[in-house]
């Protein structure tokens, strides 16, 4: 490709861009964000000055709903660490055995720079509400613009280099190992809708792992089960687990709520842009009748959250905690309250590169928390 395709590509971008619904509520961020487009169309002349200025671009909003998607191939490399976030904490630990470092090492820092401030370096690289999500998808997401050890962000943080030093923590003892790229052998992927959902009974509690919102058959047939079960035997509390949620139909949200007792309660209000005008969809002034199930789950219900619970997933917790349903346990969410979403799917005529826009945006229930970065977490003893 020539240099003007690279242009014209960003130029796509950019357009499509003026249609987000920030562009379209504050003057004086889209002038921002015009001066923000010239100064880096200067920059584009390559593929990876595309990806570059097209990742800005797409960072400017805080939305994790807007940017660009590069997926892995087989043809990529990467360092292929199996990590997860410990438990309301900064450390990255190893979920796999790599090489000669075992399951639970602590990743202290890559090539000098420490783990905290990678987090704050990748928040450049990737769109996000806050920096729970950034965590989330820099170990989770399988497009290598997003994972930390793609070669892709490991030559933006450090340079093209034959390997990268990673100092792992291994029962009190520091250790340094140089690792080397290797072909991607697709380690890292979206969870399986055929996988979606599960359920475990202990004692008196039922904990429903639900890993994507996916509101079909399997789905209301889990619910009917979990309920008349909680009435046979006796179940006192009922955990709804959205703690690997990414997102998906936020119809799961009045399905699990007809199986509780509120008599009422009140959705998400949604702001809609797509015309070039906002459109009201929905008030969250607005009551609803609760259309209870006959049986229904206990009083007693919780919500486990982490930062990599996302869209429907949060707008499911925000809803439950804000219409006093559920409590909130686990660790801050990835996807803020009030938020921007339902984006359109895009892609650039020359590169092909795919990318999102927003066309709405969300308001929670309760108007009171509207500056919330994260859901606010309850006390699990409370």
């Amino acid at each position: 490709m020539e240099s003007n395709a690279f242009r014209e590509d960003f130029h796509f971008l950019y357009t499509a861009l003026l249609r987000h619904p920030l562009m379209l509520a504050d003057t004086w961020k889209k002038k921002r964000f015009m001066e923000l487009y010239q100064l880096k169309a200067e920059e584009v002349c390559t593929y990876d000055s595309l990806i570059d200025a097209a990742t800005e671009l797409t960072v400017f909003f805080q939305d994790g709903h807007t940017n660009i998607e590069v997926p892995y191939s087989i043809q990529d490399f990467c360092i292929p660490l199996r990590l997860e976030w410990e438990e309301d904490g900064e450390c990255l630990v190893l979920k796999e055995r790599y090489c000669e470092m075992p399951v639970g090492a602590h990743i202290t820092d890559v090539d000098g720079i420490a783990v905290e401030d990678l987090i704050s370096l990748m928040s450049k690289r990737i769109p996000h509400e806050n920096r729970y999500l950034v965590k989330s998808r820099m170990v989770g997401y399988p497009y290598q613009n997003y994972h930390l050890f793609s070669k892709m962000n490991l030559k933006y943080l450090f340079g093209e280099k034959d390997g990268y030093d990673i100092s792992f923590w291994v029962n009190g003892e520091k250790r340094v190992k140089r690792c080397c790229l290797e072909k991607y052998d697709g380690f890292l992927d979206f969870a399986d809708d055929k996988d979606f959902i599960a359920y475990e009974i202990e004692d008196s509690q039922i904990i429903l792992h639900l890993n994507a919102c996916i509101w079909n058959e399997k789905y209301k047939k889990t619910l009917e089960t979990l309920a008349r079960v909680c009435q046979e035997r006796k179940i006192k509390t009922f955990i709804l687990d959205l703690s690997r949620n990414m997102g998906g139909n936020s119809a799961v949200i009045d399905e699990f709520i007809s199986y509780t007792d509120v008599e009422n309660f009140r959705r998400y209000e949604m702001i809609e842009y797509s015309s070039g005008e906002p459109k009201q969809i929905s008030s969250r002034r607005e009551v609803i009748r609760n259309e209870r199930k006959p049986v229904c789950f206990p009083p007693d219900i919780y919500c486990k959250v982490s930062c990599h619970t996302f869209s429907s997933a949060r707008t499911f917790a925000v809803t439950l905690k804000d219409n006093g349903i559920a409590r909130v346990i686990g660790t801050k969410t990835g996807g803020r309250p009030n938020s921007y979403g339902m984006p359109r799917k895009l892609q650039m005529p020359a590169s092909k590169l795919r990318f999102r826009v927003s066309t709405s945006y969300f308001m929670r229930p309760d108007a009171g928390r509207d500056d919330a970065m994260t859901l606010e977490l309850d006390d699990m003893e409370g």
